[in-house]
């Protein structure tokens, strides 16, 4: 599968610009524990006040990457737990027998982050939400590149996101509790400046530790020329053109 990246943004613990993500690419040091939130001022208060940190960081990325094809550009949005903070807040009240906020829930699905990045931008273009365990990474980016070449689209916006889930649920999950944003405008390959992305069945034991985002902003901004990533289920192979 063949792709390019017009625009990269990212937004993690302690690494919002640029000029981190290369440092964090190349290993010198930053912190990482940290993670502040956009203001994302190009939004109205009312509006950001409703957001939670998982859509602040989503939407920075979102809104950051699409440029100026925010009002037409389609769209994948990718995670594996989703807004998972709110939606334990949810079960919560369920279990304590509270009534539920119809707007939390509304802003607890899946692919909620996705609509109101629509709903914001104005935005009629096909749009879908991925959820594929650890590969939710991998697997999102198979989505936006397949629909890139299947409906020859002139590019796609693809945005990933995962925080860390919260403390109750660790236990169950083997990724590092980390936060992490990632949002990429796709067009096709011209050659010199795409990759291209293999992968195949591979059954292991047991999840990285790592999630697959780092992997990729690791190889993004970094000199490498191949990337292989090995989850419970798959092996991944990211190369350049």
């Amino acid at each position: 599968m063949k792709f390019a990246v017009k625009k990269c943004v990212a937004w993690g613990d302690g690494k919002a610009s640029t000029e981190d993500w290369y440092a964090f690419a190349n290993n010198r040091s930053l912190n990482t524990q940290t993670l502040t939130l956009p203001e994302l001022k190009q939004m109205p208060a009312m509006q950001r006040r409703r957001l939670s940190p998982f859509a602040k960081i989503t939407l920075h990325c979102a809104l950051a990457a699409c440029e100026s094809y925010e009002k037409t550009v389609p769209s994948v949005f990718s995670s594996r737990h989703g807004d998972l903070h709110k939606t334990s807040k949810l079960i919560a009240d369920v279990a304590s027998k509270e009534a539920l906020s119809p707007t939390h829930f509304g802003l607890s699905v899946h692919n909620a982050v996705g609509g109101l990045f629509s709903i914001f931008t104005g935005n009629k273009a096909p749009l879908s939400a991925v959820s594929a365990g650890e590969d939710s990474f991998f697997m999102g980016l198979v989505d936006a590149v397949s629909k890139l070449h299947a409906y020859n689209y002139d590019r796609i916006l693809y945005v990933y996101s995962d925080l860390a889930v919260p403390e109750h649920y660790q236990a169950y999950v083997q990724q590092r509790a980390d936060n992490l944003a990632i949002g990429l405008l796709i067009e096709k390959s011209t050659g010199q400046n795409g990759f291209n992305l293999e992968f195949e069945v591979n059954e292991k034991a047991s999840e990285l530790g790592q999630l697959q985002g780092f992997d990729f902003l690791r190889f993004y901004f970094s000199t490498s020329e191949q990337l292989t990533v090995e989850s419970k289920r798959y092996q991944w192979q990211l190369s350049r053109a």
